[in-house]
This record gives structure tokens, C-alpha cells and sequence, in this order.
């Protein structure tokens, strides 16, 4: 990875000089890159469509086999495709995201073949989920920190099985048990997503969609209160956004604020015009927060400035 490691050398060095702190050079070291060509996305495409083609092939070949055999077939064809991409060169970021590719490929071959076998023993299919979830967790954690895509696309996948067989194997007809698991592994997604690892966008815009889902589930079944639980999410997360400067949280939190406020006064107020007037008040409170946020900073700037000038004129 010739590109990565003259980036590495760069911060390094940037680092030693003190141009540079520690902290910000890990920032730019982990943050998404999106140099991808159309060459590649066709390679990315050409894999997925050989991964539906193996599919096909087992199927066929498979036709009349047992159970127990197809899902060995597969287990054998995943951890070929392991191998596969342990063993691709990665001497450039190109042929390192193609391996990441065919990893993912693996662990998908791997968890059908290990859901078709547990399936003999007669578990229930929520237990089987949760049973294939906790390593695709696993291994979705520790590759996070060393991989481009791969690690979080698994973090992804897993928790949210996890939470939602979890919840099943309790209850399947809760509808507030299934609400709140989706919130605990959205919380548990854009908790995982404030490390700095590759793609940490793609876990917390996840982890974005599954505390919406789960607000907007719990606020449709939960009468009185219950209306302003999509509010309190997206205010948190818009909070959170704006000090972070995160986009998908602004964005998600944007429309849980949106929906909550229409949820909230299609409940409590009679009328479209009370709707309407309420609606139009909350805006207009946003925009004087949002405007006593900007005065703050600006304050907050003017002093830090004038704290700095002293040191600047006496090493001047």
C-alpha cells in the first residue's frame, strides 16, 4: 500500500516537526478516502455477481443433496474465498479494497453455510441469528481498526441482528420491544462509530437510521408522552452533529425533530391551524438557538484570540 504508507511517513514526520499533533494526524490517517475509479466499482460489481454465481452453482449442484451438505458446500466455498483474500497482493489501496471485497464475500458464504447447518438442530431462527451475529461482531470490531470497509460493514450487519433476535427470542409480537432494540443498536452503532477507524461514517449513519427507526416505532405505539421520543432523538443527535461536525447526524436528527413535531401536534392540538401555528413556532425556536449557538462561538473565538495575542507579542 505504497499511497498509505507515504501518507503515514508524511503525518510522521509532520508530527515530529509539531505541525502537526497526534491527534489530528490520526484524523487525517483514518478518514474516509474516495478515490475509487470506474474500473474498480466494475471489479466490485464483478465479484458480487461471481458471489450470486457461486450461489447458483451450489444450488444446481446441490439440487437433490441434504441440508447437512449444502451447508458444508458452503462453509468449503467461504473459507476458500478467505484464503483467497488473505492471499491477494495488496501493494496498492486498489487491490487492498478487492480483498476486502472478497472478504466480505467469505463471511457471507460463511454465515449461510453455518444458518443452514444450525438448522438441523432444530434451534429457534431467532437463536440461530444471534448465534451467527456474535462473531460476525467480532470480527467486524477487530478488522474495523485495520481495514478500509470491510470491519464496518460487518459492525453494520451484526449488531442489528443481534439486537433484533435478541428481542425476538424474547417476544415477536412486542412492537415497543423491537423499538427499543432498534434504538440500543443504533445507540450501540454511533457509539462504535466515534473510533477512529476506516469508514467510521458507515456505522454511524447506521447507527443514525436504527435510533430513527426506533424512535418513530416507539413513537407511533406509545400515546401521551410517547409522541415526543422521536423530538428528544433528533435533537440529540442534531446536537451531537453540530459539535461533532457530522453531517449524517445533523441530517438524522433533522428528521426525527421534523416527524417528532408532526407526530407531537397531530396528537395534542385539535385543529390544522393550532398544528400549523405550533409547528411554525418550534422552527422559529430552533433558529434563535441555532443563532445563540453562532454568537457563542463567536464569543468564544474573540476570547480564545485575545488570550492568544499576548503570546504572540511576546515572542514577537
Amino acid at each position: 500500500m505504497e499511497q498509505n504508507e507515504t501518507q503515514r511517513q508524511m503525518l510522521d514526520r509532520m508530527v515530529a516537526s509539531g505541525q502537526l499533533t497526534r491527534e489530528s494526524a490520526d484524523e487525517i490517517r483514518h478518514a474516509p478516502q474516495w478515490s475509487v475509479t470506474a474500473r474498480e466499482l466494475v471489479s466490485y460489481l464483478a465479484g458480487l455477481v461471481m458471489l450470486s454465481g457461486i450461489f447458483r452453482i451450489i444450488g444446481v449442484a446441490f439440487k437433490d443433496a441434504s441440508q447437512q451438505a449444502i451447508g458444508t458446500a458452503l462453509i468449503i466455498a467461504g473459507l476458500l474465498c478467505a484464503v483467497m483474500a488473505w492471499k491477494m497482493p495488496k501493494r496498492t489501496d486498489v487491490w487492498g479494497r478487492l480483498a476486502e471485497v472478497v472478504e466480505g464475500g467469505a463471511m457471507v458464504l460463511l454465515g449461510a453455510g453455518t444458518g443452514v447447518l444450525l438448522d438441523l438442530t432444530n434451534l429457534h431462527a431467532a437463536t440461530v441469528v444471534m448465534v451467527i451475529a456474535v462473531p460476525v461482531i467480532a470480527w467486524g470490531y477487530w478488522r474495523s481498526t485495520i481495514s478500509t470497509f470491510v470491519g464496518s460493514i460487518a459492525l453494520c450487519v451484526g449488531v442489528p441482528m443481534l439486537a433484533f433476535s435478541s428481542a425476538e427470542t424474547i417476544s415477536s409480537s412486542n412492537t415497543r420491544l423491537m423499538g427499543s432494540a432498534a434504538l440500543a443498536g443504533g445507540a450501540v452503532l454511533w457509539s462504535l462509530g466515534q473510533r477512529y477507524v476506516g469508514t467510521a461514517f458507515l456505522q454511524r449513519a447506521a447507527g443514525c437510521f436504527f435510533l430513527l427507526m426506533g424512535a418513530f416505532v416507539l413513537g407511533a405505539d406509545i400515546d401521551g408522552i410517547g409522541k415526543v421520543i422521536p423530538v428528544v432523538v433528533g435533537a440529540g443527535l442534531f446536537g451531537l452533529g453540530s459539535m461533532n461536525l457530522q453531517l449524517e447526524a445533523l441530517v438524522a436528527g433533522a428528521v426525527g425533530i421534523t416527524v417528532g413535531v408532526a407526530m407531537s401536534v397531530g396528537y395534542w392540538l385539535p385543529s390544522e391551524f393550532t398544528r400549523g401555528i405550533s409547528t411554525v413556532a418550534v422552527g422559529a425556536l430552533m433558529f434563535l438557538a441555532v443563532g445563540a449557538q453562532m454568537r457563542r462561538a463567536r464569543q468564544n473565538g474573540g476570547s480564545h484570540g485575545s488570550h492568544r495575542h499576548p503570546d504572540q507579542s511576546t515572542s514577537a
